[in-house]
């Protein structure tokens, strides 16, 4: 990683810079690809080690085989580093998340606000009667019919976190209205391939202000399209895995004290 004291420190004026660093011989293209491609690692790194368990140490192995299952979307800068580096670097994740207020814990500081933003989505999500989580279609009809929310929260927010935030507040509400109600039933969920064919959908389905005006056959449509999918994945992925942790929950609290 680049020392953060060389990026803040200006040239001296009229001299030749002989030592050239990676950032330094970037164009803006790539380091703003750089920026995004880290802070989607980030994102998913802190989502994977939100689900283990806080009240044991990490575990080594662990994060050598969740780097190995996503080798795909870890930045080059954390390829290249020993493994003791990068199981400190995923320390100071959790350090992190420990010392940051629930507003501040998660990367994108956006979710769940109570803002004006976000409001419309609350309101909508409390008039529902189900104990299922809301399927993507369901969102996508909503916000095609409320196309001022819809070109608001994609104009701020990417499909795929617009998708997810919406289904993990529903959980939440969910969840809450069990606590009210004196319930210990577990939250229903689709199953992982229909879940996964459900997202796929409505990753075509869902509007989105810069790719559905490029033609389909263009190379940048196919890979945003494809960028999309894998986000999907990511996201089917994440919900097995908290559907997992839901069940173990429950079976818990079935089992007493």
């Amino acid at each position: 990683m680049s020392n953060p004291m060389e990026e803040t420190q200006p040239d001296p004026p009229n001299t030749t810079t002989t030592t050239t660093t990676n950032h330094h011989t970037q164009t803006p293209n790539n380091n703003n690809e750089d920026i995004d491609a880290t802070h989607e690692f980030e994102t998913q790194a802190r989502s994977w080690l939100s689900t283990l368990p806080s009240d044991q140490p990490l575990n080594p192995n662990d994060v050598v085989s969740w780097i190995q299952s996503n080798i795909s979307s870890v930045p080059d800068h954390v390829k290249s580093m020993s493994q003791s580096d990068v199981v400190n670097l995923f320390n100071s994740f959790l350090n992190d998340a420990g010392n940051l207020s629930n507003e501040e814990r998660d990367p994108h500081y956006y979710r769940f606000q109570r803002s004006d933003q976000w409001k419309p989505i609350y309101t909508w999500l409390e008039t529902l009667k189900t104990d299922e989580v809301i399927k993507s279609k369901e969102i996508i009809d909503w916000l095609t019919e409320n196309p001022e929310v819809r070109d608001d929260l994609s104009a701020r927010h990417s499909r795929y976190h617009l998708m997810h935030y919406i289904k993990k507040c529903h959980m939440k509400i969910l969840k809450r209205n069990e606590k009210k109600m004196g319930l210990h039933t577990t939250i229903k969920m689709s199953s992982p391939k229909a879940l996964k064919t459900e997202e796929k959908k409505a990753l075509l389905m869902l509007p989105s202000t810069s790719a559905t005006k490029l033609p389909k056959d263009s190379p940048t449509y196919l890979v945003k399209r494809n960028e999309a999918l894998r986000k999907f994945e990511i996201l089917v992925d994440l919900e097995k895995q908290l559907a997992v942790f839901q069940n173990k929950e429950a079976a818990n609290v079935l089992a007493g004290p």
